[in-house]
């Protein structure tokens, strides 16, 4: 039997976006959501795919939507309070799995659920899942393991920080979708941990912001939480400090200072998201983000710099892509094929790097658009 790649969430901004990459790849995928009149109409207009319903109040009905050797892609968040349940339905039915989290907490809660192991590795747990799992294979924050992947390899021994920075040029605040907005508050409002001393720990008295070059000016930079922490420290042991920025806001420190808070306040109240949410539909538009012709405007980069013990730089990493919505649709699409031909022998959750190794890594994402890219470039 064939195995398929299904798309849970396939009407939302996210997931048609996936959809329309598979396609545009040759691969036909199984629509899957809540409703089955807008999953009809956009298979309709997509040439006649398959659709399926499922609800994540229905456990079963999500279980059902994959077999074994199946790929099951998901964009149903927040995934912190929603992204349990496919997570589950996929380890349980032996499907692999992809998903568009920028979460760093659910990453990190399925990491312990669903520990790496070799295909042959006896010593796994019996239940173990059998596919291969990728959890925030998007632009959060593959560009950033690539960058800082290259980074380190390039850096050898001499590396002891690592700080990636991710930048949106030509995009503003209407060059953000709903879910991204709601993500980053609450991610702001919670605590979370850096790659410090050879562990995890919270920034505690780390600089909390950074000043990265793009295109010849500082930008200043917040951080943020990443997956880099994740998954970067098992493929470059040596590396103490890990840190990762978001720059797509460039703002002077002291405002940037001034702000965080506020955003942090916002975020942990559910009657501000609330508040927030009628905003942020404004800003957003209809489809949920930006348009097809916005999107053009703006691109993607990231950045990695690496720096010896005296704080010098001595590796420096930059790729760069289409806008961010577009770039994580191609990456998702991508490496749904990646793992539906077999191509990652890894399985339970790995990271873009230890799934795909080095080369099939700077393969996939090409394929998605983002290639290594010179100093002054940002596209």
């Amino acid at each position: 039997m064939n195995a398929h790649v299904v798309v849970f969430g396939a009407t939302g901004y996210t997931g048609r976006l996936v959809v329309e990459s598979l396609v545009e790849r040759g691969v036909r995928p199984v629509l899957a959501g809540r409703r089955e009149r807008p999953l009809n109409q956009l298979a309709c207009t997509l040439g006649g795919l398959d659709v399926r319903t499922a609800d994540l109040a229905e456990p079963d009905s999500v279980r059902a939507l994959v077999s074994e050797g199946d790929v099951l892609v998901t964009t149903v968040g927040p995934f912190e309070r929603l992204g349990d349940v496919a997570a589950d339905a996929a380890a349980a039915q032996g499907a692999h799995y992809l998903d568009s989290t920028g979460e760093v907490g659910f990453v990190r809660r399925l990491q312990e659920r669903y520990p790496a192991a070799a295909p042959d590795d006896a010593a796994a747990p019996g239940d173990a899942p059998r596919g291969t799992m990728l959890p925030a294979f998007g632009y959060d924050y593959v560009p950033g393991i690539l960058a800082g992947s290259l980074a380190l390899e390039r850096a050898g021994d001499r590396a002891e920080t690592l700080r990636v920075g991710y930048f949106a040029p030509g995009a503003g605040p209407t060059g953000l979708s709903g879910g991204t907005m709601t993500t980053m508050l609450e991610e702001l409002s919670k605590p979370f941990l850096v790659w410090r001393d050879h562990r995890w720990q919270k920034p505690g008295r780390i600089p909390r912001q950074h000043t990265f070059t793009v295109d010849g000016a500082k930008r200043n930079t917040v951080m943020v939480p990443g997956s880099e922490i994740v998954f970067l420290p098992d493929a470059f042991p040596k590396v103490a400090n890990i840190e990762v920025f978001n720059g797509w806001f460039s703002a002077p420190g002291p405002v940037m200072k001034a702000a965080l808070p506020v955003m942090a306040v916002a975020g942990s109240s559910s009657l501000a998201r609330k508040a927030l949410g009628k905003g942020i539909t404004a800003l957003t538009g209809s489809e949920g983000g930006p348009s097809a012709s916005e999107r053009v405007k703006s691109s993607s980069l990231a950045i990695a710099v690496a720096t010896d013990s005296r704080g010098e730089t001595v590796s420096e990493v930059r790729v760069a892509g289409p806008n961010v919505y577009t770039l994580t649709g191609h990456l998702l699409a991508a490496g749904a094929e990646h793992v539906l031909k077999d191509r990652s022998r890894a399985r339970g959750v790995v990271g873009p790097l230890q799934a795909f190794g080095m080369e099939g890594l700077v393969e996939l994402c090409a394929s998605a658009g983002l290639r290594e890219v010179s100093p002054g470039a940002a596209r």
